[in-house]
């Protein structure tokens, strides 16, 4: 998430309360001078913090702690019902496909999954979709959708779903829904899923390389804990690297290339070269174990070992993508909330 300027005295309490709530959320269970020393903040100032946050329901005072001869202190727990998230993505070819929501608590804990194969793919199933999520949690404050495509301020310029390109999806369902809402690309989400799970607070660049089974290799990227976007949001489209056609029709007149470990040897490659990643995920139907071990064998003959990322193998994205869409939409959910932007 792009970072919060904070240049007045109320964004600065206001960037301490969200302190203050992420660290109990971290905390489990916490008291004002474990909050205190956790955060830096004076005992004075939490107090004040926890209040405010007690008397809006955010969080719980739990019972007193056992007393050691003074006065005993008071616990506090994040309330994990005070608000939720829905993740949504939506996935196919042409109209056919899978709409997927994962609903998660503030705190960070999975609550309810459901999946929906759809034929003829409109955006009013993906709102009745959504609404009857909606209808049986009632306390879902922040929407974040995934998409197979690029999108630019909440605005689908291309995408695999044909049916929403050019539509300004964000505001439509914000609108209709009456809900935050914010939109982003898959792989962007993947990436930022995967690095948020497995690589927090690292800052040199992690890349996720997707090849699904009919459409082109994607990939994200993550860098000092920002997902690369680019200029143009256009960041990641990997096969439109040059080598990526001439393999295709090579593949075509071969039958004894292996297209998949041909295509990633070339996009790893450029990877390596261009952002020198520390770790690349790797996941897609044609891939496995044995074709990132062999991936590995053959950058050993174009690079020195130390330029060599680790590589991880994701039987699947789904678990990355779902918790990119979450996490991503809940840092830009507090931060719509807490500092109006």
């Amino acid at each position: 998430m792009t970072a919060v300027l904070i240049n007045t005295t109320k964004q600065m309490k206001q960037k301490n309360i969200m302190l203050v709530a992420n660290t109990i959320k971290s905390l489990v269970s916490a008291t004002k001078g474990d909050i205190s020393i956790k955060t830096g903040l004076s005992l004075a100032t939490c107090g004040t913090i926890l209040n405010e946050l007690c008397v809006k329901g955010e969080v719980i005072e739990e019972s007193l702690d056992q007393s050691r001869g003074g006065r005993p202190a008071k616990r506090y727990k994040y309330n994990a019902s005070y608000f939720s998230v829905l993740s949504v993505y939506v996935e196919g070819v042409g109209n056919s496909g899978m709409i997927s929501s994962s609903l998660t608590s503030a705190d960070g804990k999975k609550i309810e999954e459901y999946n929906e194969i759809y034929h003829d793919f409109t955006v009013d199933k993906l709102m009745i979709h959504i609404q009857n999520v909606i209808d049986k949690h009632s306390n879902i404050k922040a929407i974040g959708l995934g998409l197979p495509g690029v999108v630019v301020d909440g605005k689908v310029l291309t995408c695999d779903i044909p049916r929403i390109e050019d539509l300004a999806i964000a505001e439509l369902l914000s609108h209709k829904l009456g809900i935050f809402v914010q939109v982003g690309n898959d792989m962007n989400y993947a990436a930022f899923g995967f690095y948020r799970h497995n690589c927090r607070n690292i800052n040199d660049p992690i890349a996720y390389i997707y090849m699904p089974p009919r459409h082109c290799a994607g990939c994200g990227i993550v860098i000092s804990g920002e997902m690369l976007r680019g200029a143009s949001q256009f960041a990641g489209e990997v096969s439109k690297l040059p080598f990526y056609d001439d393999l295709e029709n090579e593949a075509s007149n071969n039958a004894q290339i292996n297209l998949t470990l041909e295509k990633l040897i070339n996009i790893t490659s450029s990877l390596i070269a261009i952002i020198n990643p520390a770790t690349i995920a790797i996941s897609g139907s044609k891939i496995s174990q044995h074709c990132i071990d062999e991936l590995s064998a053959k950058l050993l003959e174009k690079f020195d070992s130390q330029h060599i990322p680790h590589f991880v193998y994701r039987d699947s994205i789904k678990s990355d993508y779902h918790y990119g869409i979450f996490e991503y939409t809940l840092d830009a959910y507090n931060n719509f909330r807490v500092f109006d932007i």
